[in-house]
């Protein structure tokens, strides 16, 4: 079996994005929607972040995305909380 090239994982997340934003948009499964979304950021940081640190230590944008990535971990979990609360 032939590995997932790059494109491939470019275009699925891109759907993934899409499908949680137009999901949390519509209230249509939202949380579950938010809750994916931040099990998705949070693999980045391991499968993506991480090992390009460890190869390349002294590179201050790949701190930088692992920053952003961080902050949009802690911004989609915020959303998927947010919706867990019963509306008043």
């Amino acid at each position: 079996m032939a590995a997932a090239t790059p494109e491939f994982w470019a275009y699925a997340t891109r759907v993934a994005h899409i499908a949680a934003g137009i999901a949390i948009l519509t209230g249509v499964q939202a949380r579950l929607a938010a809750i994916r979304l931040t099990a998705m950021f949070a693999s980045f940081t391991s499968l993506v972040h991480v090992p390009m640190l460890l190869a390349d230590p002294s590179n201050h944008w790949i701190c930088n995305e692992n920053a952003v990535n961080l902050a949009l971990i802690g911004a989609a979990w915020v959303v998927a909380d947010s919706l867990a609360r019963p509306r008043r």
